[in-house]
């Protein structure tokens, strides 16, 4: 378990939610992970004492990040990676989004209505889309690289519940064309469940590669409900959109992998 690894239930909590997210500050770690302040306090204050962690203020928060000066980090990052990975599904999530209080049957009921209502509108952005820019930010301890592509997107929408994407672009690094690419994305609405399901389609329409199952969590903004593991690889991912605008963004944990990725939709160049 990663408590056994790192001393305390709280520092595993912390340190993975660095290797996620890359800073944070106490009353965030509480908030979003739902655990106790004090023994979070008292493991970032251990932590900073010795050497793994840095902070400084930042407002009145005080900030904390992996210090980039320690001299095991590489190592570090190596041994959080394999403890995210034997995480369960459900709680690899909570390193990555907020999750919804419970609420009275009522309020859930109330609830399950505007979710229906936010995934209409958002299928119906969905099915204008026509353009796609993008980035790829990927670390490795201190070191960073970011590719940035464009895309074309023609949609087809082989039944009123299924949109299927159709990309064509290109990947740049440093301003430089480096590949081309095309890519087949499928979107299947079920309205009844408040899900889309989003499926990959590198080996075609009948045997498609599932991704998520995303709904809404509150306006404008959908969620995966579980964590996708490809081998040894988890992928979550969440929706920011608006009339005009889709904002997919990816995270990707693995071995050798600490991966963010924005895929920018819009119905117009």
């Amino acid at each position: 378990m990663p408590e056994e690894l790192f001393g305390s239930k709280s520092a595993a909590k912390i340190l993975l939610f660095l290797l996620v997210n890359e800073h944070c500050y106490g009353a965030q770690l509480r908030f979003l992970l739902n655990t106790s302040l004090t023994p979070l306090q008292k493991a970032l204050r251990k932590l900073e004492r010795d050497g793994i962690l840095t902070s400084r203020h930042e407002g009145k928060l005080r900030m904390y990040r992996l210090s980039p000066i320690y001299p095991l980090r590489h190592e570090l990052e190596i041994l959080l990676k394999k403890a995210y990975h034997l995480l369960p599904c459900h709680e690899k999530k909570l390193y990555c989004f907020i999750h919804r209080p419970k609420v009275s049957a009522h309020e859930e009921l109330r609830r399950d209505q505007d979710r229906r209502q936010q995934l209409l509108k958002f299928w119906q952005v969905l099915s204008q889309v026509r353009h796609l820019s993008f980035s790829a930010h990927s670390r490795k301890g201190e070191e960073s690289t970011t590719r940035r592509g464009k895309a074309t997107v023609e949609v087809l929408t082989p039944m009123p519940s299924v949109i299927v994407f159709q990309e064509k672009g290109q990947w740049f690094q440093e301003q430089a064309l480096e590949t081309t690419f095309n890519s087949s994305f499928r979107w299947t609405l079920d309205i009844h469940s408040s899900l889309i399901t989003l499926e990959h389609l590198r080996y075609g329409s009948t045997n498609p590669v599932f991704l998520f199952h995303l709904t809404p969590t509150k306006a404008f903004t959908l969620e995966a409900v579980d964590a996708h593991l490809c081998a040894a690889d988890a992928y979550l991912g969440s929706v920011l959109w608006s009339p005009t605008q889709i904002d997919f963004y990816w995270r990707i944990i693995g071995p050798s992998k600490n991966d963010e990725l924005v895929y920018q939709y819009t119905p117009f160049s």
